[in-house]
């Protein structure tokens, strides 16, 4: 087997009440492991593209869970995110947004249902998009780019960090 097909598994979570997000942690700790690294509460100054669906006052965090995965298997955790935000919702409205990533020695690997040019289609409605790739000794953005990973590089390179020293 080839080192490069395994991965540590991450979240993005956006909330507006700390209420939702302990209950989305509550699943994700049941359907994926424990939260071995997470980065402090932050805003999104940036965007207003969730505030009518979600609400205004909107925070993120990204979390890291304890366990590898297959690369492969990022599209079924993207479904089962899916499952735990539908099961959250309010008046047909998402109270939390779950959004599963993979990381490894050279990249930060997003999932999500939304189409957009640079995206690639691995099947059943979800796509996947690199959002970080590590080169010159820290992980380096792209054009598309969202702000949220750019301002978190450093969160990103620890993590890494960590996957060098446990799991390579």
């Amino acid at each position: 087997m080839r080192k490069n097909i395994k991965a540590l598994l991450g979240f993005g979570l956006m909330w507006n009440r700390q209420k939702f997000l302990d209950t989305a942690i509550k699943n994700i700790n049941h359907h994926f492991g424990k939260i071995t690294e997470k980065t402090d509460p932050f805003e999104l100054t940036y965007s207003r593209y969730y505030e009518k669906e979600m609400g205004k006052d909107l925070k993120k965090m990204f979390i890291i869970i304890e366990r590898l995965i297959d690369k492969s298997d990022i599209g079924k955790i993207k479904k089962i995110s899916m499952k735990i935000e539908d099961s959250m919702r309010i008046d047909g409205n998402r109270t939390v947004n779950i959004d599963p990533f993979y990381i490894d020695m050279d990249q930060v690997v997003v999932a999500t249902s939304k189409y957009r040019g640079n995206r690639i289609y691995i099947g059943e409605g979800i796509f996947v998009e690199l959002e970080l790739w590590y080169h010159h000794g820290s992980f380096q953005p792209f054009l598309w780019t969202y702000i949220d990973y750019k301002e978190q590089i450093p969160f990103f390179n620890n993590v890494r960090n960590i996957y060098k020293k446990v799991y390579n």
